[in-house]
């Protein structure tokens, strides 16, 4: 049974506590004074788990009916500031919600600029993707026409969480201490590609032969006595191994990874980075001992992980952010409604963040659910150690040519009318490259 840690959370008043507080010398007793470290490292955790006596309906399933029957576990936000020798810093913001609204980014990016000075390009924001949270979208558009809604019950909520998100930022800003990083890599088998081909078409099932992505980058920083105080570690899989008749409010198999890798850890404040998810899911799924089975594998590779060979991570932070105009299509039809092909009736534009850690790791930032063809694709092109996440700045999925053309649940985007163009996928990927090399990366040799 994986039991609730009580470090890195507020106390009863509210106050943060930091990974930075009350730490513990090495077990081998050494007190020698270590090398100058490069980084200075900061992290905070803040819980963001709703009333459960208010009658919020949870979002991420349209076969989910009625209000949250209570809290199976809580939900966080944590977040790690980045600083290096010159200055520059970065935080990476994660939070146990379905997506990030393009709102609530531009509301977070002008509160860190006003408060902090944090430029656009130094705020990573990356949700857990949990299917187990509460309703906090201020827009009604995507929602089913007969979903009983209490708006003022979504934007209040929606207030107290984007409030908390600028708190554990400020937190993590303020506990900047030296650090070193550290970067490992392994692989973790739980995620299959869930589009699976049929006489009918594309299923929503498991396929052994669809693309996956399997690689476990991890990232960690040390404080000057050898404590683990951030512990970052990426995947591509959905959360959704509960399946919709959970109606309870928890982070499912990631937050249960996160929340055994600090009881493992117990100075470190453990963070989940979704990767390229959007046709990955854990299998198999459908009960509560399987969630917690699969956080087990996860926080087990972890570990696996960081009993490799370290590779240091250097600076400087070198931060890149732009955007790409995605078409969407519509079908053209004639007098007698046939559908006679398709035309571009809007332009969607499309953000994208590369983070350099000097030469040394390349982080992307992909925006809504992008499948797993993108870091496959991304990872041949760039050499390594290349991360790819998923998830920020907006939402909707992002086919490739290949599920355009085989349609398919990915096939269509969230939240707005008409088809992605088939060009969607290389203008993502253009750009990518573009921003990953000017952050430092390099292009592998043909």
């Amino acid at each position: 049974m994986l039991n609730a840690r009580d470090t890195n959370r507020p106390d009863g008043g509210g106050r943060f506590t930091t990974a930075g507080e009350n730490r513990t010398r090495r077990s081998d007793g050494g007190t020698t004074e270590a090398d100058p470290l490069e980084w200075q490292i900061g992290t905070a955790t803040t819980t963001i788990t709703p009333d459960p006596d208010e009658p919020h309906r949870l979002i991420g399933f349209g076969a989910r009916d009625g209000h949250m029957d209570g809290v199976e576990n809580d939900i966080y936000a944590r977040a790690v500031a980045f600083e290096d020798r010159t200055g520059r810093r970065l935080v990476f913001l994660s939070y146990e919600l379905l997506f990030v609204f393009e709102t609530q980014r531009s509301f977070l990016e002008a509160e860190c600029a006003s408060r902090w000075g944090l430029e656009p390009e130094s705020l990573i924001i990356n949700p857990s993707h949990t299917h187990y949270g509460p309703d906090y979208d201020v827009h009604e558009e995507g929602l089913e026409e007969d979903y009983d809604r209490d708006d003022d019950l979504v934007a209040s909520y929606r207030e107290f969480v984007d409030q908390k998100l600028l708190e554990v930022i400020g937190a993590a800003l303020d506990d900047l201490e030296p650090a070193s990083l550290s970067y490992y890599h392994a692989k973790l088998a739980i995620a299959m590609n869930r589009r699976r081909p049929t006489e009918d078409g594309i299923g929503f099932d498991p396929t052994p032969d669809g693309p996956v992505d399997h690689d476990l980058p991890v990232l960690t920083a040390n404080t000057a006595d050898g404590t683990t105080k951030a512990l970052l570690f990426g995947y591509a899989c959905h959360p959704t191994v509960g399946m919709a008749f959970c109606n309870e409010v928890n982070g499912d198999w990631p937050g249960y990874a996160m929340q055994r890798l600090e009881e493992v850890f117990p100075e470190a404040t453990a963070v989940f980075v979704i990767g390229c998810a959007g046709d990955q899911k854990a299998y198999p799924q459908g009960s509560r001992d399987l969630v917690k089975q699969h956080a087990q594998t996860a926080a087990t590779a972890v570990q696996r992980a960081l009993v490799t060979e370290p590779r240091p991570v250097r600076g400087p932070l070198k931060l890149a952010s732009g955007s790409v105009a995605l078409d969407v299509e519509n079908p053209i039809e004639d007098e007698d409604g046939t559908e006679v092909g398709m035309e571009v009736t809007d332009h969607r534009p499309y953000p994208i963040q590369a983070v350099g850690f000097g030469t040394d790791l390349t982080l992307l930032s992909l925006s809504g659910e992008v499948v797993a063809d993108f870091s496959l694709e991304l990872k041949e092109t760039l050499e390594s150690p290349l991360w790819v996440a998923g998830y920020a700045n907006n939402t909707g999925y992002l086919p490739t040519r290949r599920i355009l053309a085989e349609g398919g649940y990915e096939s269509w985007q969230s939240f707005e009318d008409g088809l992605y163009a088939p060009s969607t996928a290389e203008r993502i990927l253009e750009k990518s490259v573009a921003l990953a090399e000017r952050v430092g990366a390099r292009r592998r040799d043909p």
